[in-house]
């Protein structure tokens, strides 16, 4: 019979006695966990790491050095509310990395199984970053905003808040997200960010098949440059039988940013290799 593996917490970390420490726990040096914090079985932590006691954390989830986790959120309206940040399963949060809790009470910052946020990235309260969402190094997300799944916001973009960025969606490098940006595309440039081509190698890696591929891009291109509403193209496509056409539709249905801009100038090849 196996014995659970005890923490192991390097003998100059500050660990309150009330945090709940799991399993096969690593706690590196000169970190901080306060009262109330929950760490699950094989989380490990690097040096000087700052956990918050509003802070729970799956399994299996790396934290590495100088990463600030559950901070008082950077807004005005906050009057130090009980709020909570919640990270799933399997995420790797990387160095200098700042995760804000909660504006409100009872609200939640919120992180899925697997996400990534590389160094120095920051996630401002009340967030939600679904599952396998990869933020590089310096993104930002503002207050409120929502990332879908397996979305990529690449190295020095920011995401205002109350903005949405859909699923399987690229943002470019140093974009400025001030418009919701739709699943299944890429998205570039600021003021205004504009849509460029579906995410073809995302979808293609996402395991889509070539008939729902080709499906997203007739409706992407029916949004963005058939020169109609794009409230009343999604009210069209919201009837396709295709679930990730409907997808479409339905963020763009319930968008209340607006979505991004076209992509005037910028030529592609639908068919071609863009993405990640």
């Amino acid at each position: 019979m196996t014995t659970a593996a005890a923490p192991r917490i390097h003998p100059t970390a500050v660990v309150d006695p009330s945090a709940k420490i799991g399993v096969g726990v690593e706690i590196g040096p000169y970190c901080v966990i306060d009262a109330g914090a929950a760490l699950g079985d094989s989380v490990k932590l690097g040096a000087f790491v700052r956990i918050h006691g509003c802070v729970t954390i799956g399994p299996g989830t790396s934290i590495r050095d100088h990463s600030v986790i559950g901070g008082e959120p950077q807004d005005t309206k906050y009057k130090d509310d009980p709020s909570r940040v919640v990270i799933g399963a399997g995420c790797r949060i990387h160095e200098h990395v700042t995760v804000h809790r909660g504006t409100g009470a009872n609200t939640e910052t919120w992180l899925g199984d697997g996400v990534m946020l590389m160094a120095s990235s920051h996630v401002g309260h009340n967030c939600r970053v679904e599952r396998d969402a990869v933020l590089v190094n310096s993104a930002m997300l503002g207050g409120h905003v929502h990332v879908g799944e397996r979305a990529f916001i690449s190295g020095g973009a920011a995401v205002h808040q109350f903005c949405r960025v859909g699923r399987l969606t690229l943002v470019g490098g140093a974009a400025m997200v001030t418009k919701d940006a739709p699943p299944f595309s890429i998205v570039v440039g600021s003021y205004p960010l504009r849509w460029r081509a579906p995410n073809t190698i995302g979808l293609r890696r996402a395991g889509l098949s070539a008939e729902q591929r080709s499906a997203i891009r007739h409706a992407l291109a029916r949004i963005f440059r058939s020169g109609q509403s794009p409230t009343r193209v999604a009210h069209e496509l919201s009837k396709s039988p295709v679930p990730e056409v409907a997808e479409i539709a339905r963020f763009v249905a319930e968008s209340k940013r607006g979505i991004c801009a076209g992509p005037g100038g910028v030529r592609h090849n639908d068919e071609g290799d863009e993405g990640f």
